[in-house]
Order: C-alpha cells, then sequence, then structure tokens
C-alpha cells in the first residue's frame, strides 16, 4: 500500500469520536466507522482518515495518550456480538434508554460515558472468565496468543492502567506513592500487597478490553477492504508525559524539556502562545538510547498501527528533524506569563524555550537536522513496510523537510489556502502543488472553509477593508471566480467551487473535514484554548441521514459526482 501518487483518490477525515448511530453509549465507536466506511464507498471516497485511537488521558487528546499502543476502550462497540461475555441484560439494566438518551445528547460526555462503558465492560469480563473454558475455548486462545505477542507494551499498560483506578483515574504518576512511581518499583510493590490477588485480575480485566479493541478495530479494517476504502490512522510524534510508556521505559524520555511549537501571533487570544509558544508538555526523546535498542519501541509503534489502517499520517514530523522545548511543564505556563525572557532565566536557571537539537539558523546545524531526521524517518519506513506514509509537514517548515519526504516515499501535506507566492502573496495556482501530497484545505486544528470565507468576508468590510479585499481577491483567483464579484457570503455555489478546485489539484489525494464536506463551521479543536469544547463536539445525526437530508444530500452527491468527473473514484475490489 505504499504511495503511488498516479492513482488518484478523494477521502473524508472524521474524528471517530464525533460519529453517531443509533445505539452508540455517547460517542462514536467501532460500529459507527463501519457505517463511516459504508458512506465512504457510496460517495466514491477512498480513504477514511481519523485520529489517534490511543486511550487518552483526562484531557480527552489523542494527542496526550496514556500509552502509544494501547486503544481507547471508550470507542468499542458495546453488544453481545461483539463483546464475548455481554448480554442484552447487563445493557439493559447499567444502561437503560434513559441512560443513553442522556449520553448521546450534545457533547460527548466523557467521565459518564467512560463511567457506563467500564461498567459494561467488567460485566463482561466476569461473565466471560467463569464461562470461556467450557464455551469459549477458542476465543480464550486468541486472547492467550495476543498476551504473548504483546508483552512488552501490555504488561507494563496493565499494571499502570490498574494503579489509575487506585488513584481516581489519574495518570498523573509523579503524583501517586514513591513505591509505585516506576514499573520496577511497581511491580515488587504489588507482589507483596495484601490485595495482591485482586491486582492481578484487574491487570487481567485490561488486557481483555485490549484484546478486544485489536480484534474489533481489525474488524473494521477487514469491513473497509471488502468497500475498497482504505483506513488512514495518525501516529503522533510525541507521547504522554503521563503515561505508561514514560512511567515504564524512563530511560527512553527526556523529562527536563517538554515539546511544543515556536511563538504563534495568529493565536492573538492566548497571550501564552502568541509570547512563548505552544507547550504541549510531552517529554522529549533520549535518541541515543532509542538507537541502542534499534528503535524496538518506535517499530512497535509503526507495526501496531500497520496492523489497524493502510495508512498513517505523522503528527509533527519536523519534530524528528528538530523539535521545539520548554524548560518547565504547561502546569507552570502562568508563571511566565508575563515575564520576560531574562526574567524567566532567573527561574529557569538559565534556560529558555529553543529548538533542540539545534535550530536552522546555521546551514551545518541545518544540514545535521537533516540528515539525523531522515535516519530516523527511515527507521520508520522499516518498520512500516507496504503500510504508506504521509508526513503532516506544517508550520515553521524547513527548506530541506519536503524535498527529504518526498524522496523517502513519504506524501507531505498541500492546505492551497497557505501555499503562497511570496513576492505579492498570492495563492499558488493549483497545477503546481506538489503530486506526493496530501490536499486539503485544513486538518482537525483549523477553522471550517465556511468560517475562513465568512471571517474574509467581514475582514473584507472591516476598517482594514482595503487588505481584506485584497486577500478576497486572492481567493477568487485561486478559485477561478471573477475577482470583481466575490459572493458576499458562503453560499452553496461557492462551497462546492472550493471542493472542485481541491479535486482538480495534482495531489495524490485530495481529503476533505466533514465540516467542509457539509458546509458547516462546527470545530472539533481549538489550538491553544482548553476545556470541555475541544475533542467533545459530535454530529447530529448519522452520516447516512446527512445524505437523505433534502440541504446536506444534493451537495454530497455533487461531491460524488465530481470525484468520479476527477478520475479520483476508487477502483472497486471483486469483493465490494
Amino acid at each position: 500500500m505504499r504511495i503511488d501518487s498516479k492513482q488518484k483518490l478523494a477521502g473524508l477525515l472524521v474524528p471517530v469520536f464525533s460519529l453517531r448511530h443509533d445505539k452508540d453509549f455517547g460517542i462514536g465507536d467501532t460500529t459507527a466507522m463501519i457505517d463511516a466506511i459504508d458512506f465512504c464507498a457510496q460517495t466514491n471516497m477512498g480513504i477514511l482518515q481519523i485520529l489517534p485511537i490511543n486511550e487518552t488521558g483526562g484531557d480527552n487528546s489523542p494527542y496526550s495518550a496514556i500509552s502509544s499502543v494501547a486503544l481507547d476502550p471508550l470507542y468499542l462497540t458495546l453488544a453481545p456480538n461483539t463483546v464475548p461475555g455481554l448480554t442484552d441484560q447487563m445493557i439493559a439494566e447499567a444502561a437503560p434508554n434513559p441512560v443513553l438518551e442522556e449520553l448521546r445528547r450534545g457533547p460527548v460526555k466523557y467521565p459518564r460515558v467512560r463511567e457506563v462503558k467500564i461498567q459494561l465492560l467488567w460485566s463482561a469480563f466476569n461473565a466471560f472468565e467463569k464461562n470461556d473454558t467450557a464455551n469459549d475455548t477458542d476465543l480464550s486462545s486468541q486472547w492467550q496468543k495476543f498476551e504473548q505477542e504483546n508483552k512488552r507494551w501490555l504488561e507494563p499498560y496493565t499494571l499502570f492502567r490498574t494503579l489509575m483506578d487506585h488513584h481516581n483515574g489519574s495518570s498523573v504518576w509523579t503524583q501517586w506513592e514513591e513505591n509505585v512511581q516506576n514499573y520496577g518499583d511497581a511491580l515488587k510493590t504489588v507482589k507483596a500487597a495484601p490485595n495482591a490477588k485482586e491486582i492481578e485480575r484487574s491487570r487481567r480485566f485490561w488486557s481483555y478490553v485490549q484484546w478486544l479493541g485489536f480484534k474489533q478495530w481489525k474488524n473494521v479494517k477487514h469491513h473497509a477492504e471488502t468497500r475498497s476504502v482504505k483506513l488512514m490512522g495518525d501516529l503522533p510524534f510525541a507521547v504522554g508525559r503521563y503515561s505508561a510508556d514514560v512511567w515504564s521505559e524512563r530511560k527512553l524520555f527526556d523529562l527536563d524539556w517538554s515539546c511544543g511549537s515556536p511563538p504563534e501571533t495568529y493565536f492573538q487570544g492566548d497571550k501564552f502562545v502568541s509570547e512563548w509558544g505552544q507547550n504541549w508538555g510531552m517529554p522529549l526523546y533520549q535518541w541515543k538510547a532509542h538507537k541502542e535498542e534499534n528503535y524496538a519501541w518506535w517499530r512497535q509503534r509503526v507495526f501496531h498501527l500497520t496492523e489497524l489502517f493502510h495508512y498513517f499520517r505523522i503528527d509533527h514530523v519536523l519534530g524528528f528533524f528538530r523539535v521545539y522545548a520548554f524548560p518547565w511543564i504547561p502546569e507552570r505556563n502562568g508563571e511566565f506569563v508575563n515575564l520576560t525572557k531574562e526574567e524567566a532565566k532567573k527561574i529557569t536557571l538559565g534556560k529558555l524555550p529553543h529548538f533542540i537539537p539545534r535550530s536552522d539558523e546555521l546551514p551545518k546545524d541545518a544540514e545535521s537536522n537533516a540528515k539525523e531526521g531522515t535516519e530516523l524517518l527511515k527507521v520508520l519506513m522499516d518498520a512500516a513496510g507496504d503500510t504508506g506514509i504521509v508526513a503532516e509537514d506544517l508550520g515553521m517548515v524547513p527548506d530541506y523537510v519536503r524535498p527529504l519526504i518526498h524522496k523517502l516515499g513519504m506524501a507531505g501535506f498541500a492546505i492551497p489556502i497557505f501555499e503562497r507566492v511570496e513576492e505579492d502573496r498570492s495563492f499558488k495556482p493549483k497545477e503546481t502543488l506538489a503530486p506526493l501530497s496530501l490536499a486539503t484545505y485544513g486538518t482537525h486544528d483549523h477553522e471550517p472553509i465556511a468560517t475562513y470565507y465568512n471571517r474574509l468576508v467581514e475582514w473584507w468590510h472591516g476598517a482594514d477593508g482595503s487588505e481584506g479585499w485584497k486577500e478576497i481577491q486572492r481567493l477568487m483567483n485561486f478559485l477561478g471566480l471573477d475577482e470583481n464579484n466575490p459572493p458576499e457570503k458562503f453560499t452553496d455555489a461557492l462551497h462546492m467551487v472550493f471542493l472542485k478546485v481541491l479535486l482538480e489539484t495534482p495531489c495524490w489525494v485530495a481529503v476533505v473535514m466533514i465540516t467542509d464536506l457539509l458546509g458547516t463551521t462546527q470545530r472539533f479543536n481549538e489550538p491553544g484554548l482548553s476545556g470541555d469544547e475541544n475533542w467533545s463536539q459530535r454530529l447530529d445525526r448519522p452520516l447516512q441521514r446527512y445524505l437523505d437530508d433534502s440541504a446536506y444530500g444534493p451537495k454530497i452527491r455533487e461531491f460524488a459526482r465530481l470525484i468520479k468527473e476527477t478520475q479520483r473514484a476508487p477502483l472497486v475490489s471483486a469483493r465490494s
């Protein structure tokens, strides 16, 4: 499945948590994914892209997971035919209709959804353990095989997850008792604990949950293959500081620094981000230690992605070349908001945020970064085998990055509204975008095109109207519309022009966010902001009902027609 830029495709990006079906538990799940695959197949989209599906921590961010491998149990479909041991009676008792209706209303209610789903999984686990020897010896052997093949990450994860339960769900291991703040000490402690049997049973439960997760997601991949749809997963550059990985394999991580991104004036609403940058909080890597074990931890991560996906996106690929780092964790950001650099140095013993291992300012440093980053990406390519890789090369991109990733056979990103001719700030013609690219108007971090255009109109009619007018004209030129007669708002006609132009690029795949397909203004994440709004927004209905809707249906069908017209429809397999 290595990328063939000559075989053009179209795709859909949708977060799993946002999906719906009539029997969900207040969050998208593997059944909703199967429905999304069918929706893509019905509308000529050959790729379904999602965000990371690893188990998340307290902030619910898929980019700050508590494990680099473990799957989020919230995405499991809970039904008797998908969860061994589960019965309809268990569901009726733990999640009667009034409870389910409340869970499905509005955004994802993570604490309540987690409580209900984990309770049901425990009930299923207890029943399965009681009856599996007599009735499900084949399933039991499958589970045992899963445990044997996944020891490296699974055994630390099950203990970490059990200890989280003993600390009210907190993964912040630095606040746990000293004798369980690392894997080695924790193993000795729990072995001698009075409740050792209870702890071991809890570990078996979390192993059972992960076995179910991989089983269900492999079925999702198989269904996609029967419909000629390819799945694209996501590999975050970093892993959560408060994760099972960092807790159990401390030697692989540099906890003195937190990775992030440089100051961005774009985020004017957040003073810290505009002055200092984004502090994501994840630790850096001890690359020497990774190299000494032949990058086994990285190979493990990539292998499990290849089990579940046909392609995967590397989030923040720039981090493999150099990463912007903070000498403090995000919990301390407030201390620095109103400080000068000199004042900050007094607190951090002279350390300030900067690029590690080095910036690209000097040619020799850029050359070293390019060389070292390329070697790391070659490791990922080797581990990926035939699985295609898309590198998210966005942000402050050094000149050497895109040529290197293309040379390796990775696709980069092409966001037309970000691609500019420096001399006059015009948009680069769509024909000039790199063929080995994923073309899109935005990732999960960007505003929808409806919001983008309406914001331009406000600029045009605002106090700085002349500059806004110039920008609108640049956009009209790019879209092939009359620059002197732009629409006063985001219309259905303008919406379809945006989509058509994206499909007409020479890029390997043209992907639209679900919101850009629908022409809505919903946001799933807004960088620089925190709170319950991020990572919780859901679609207001199952995907199929948008297709059946009198307002949305015609636009979706027109997009499907344009996919065929631009020769991006997938080749249908004999099994479809």
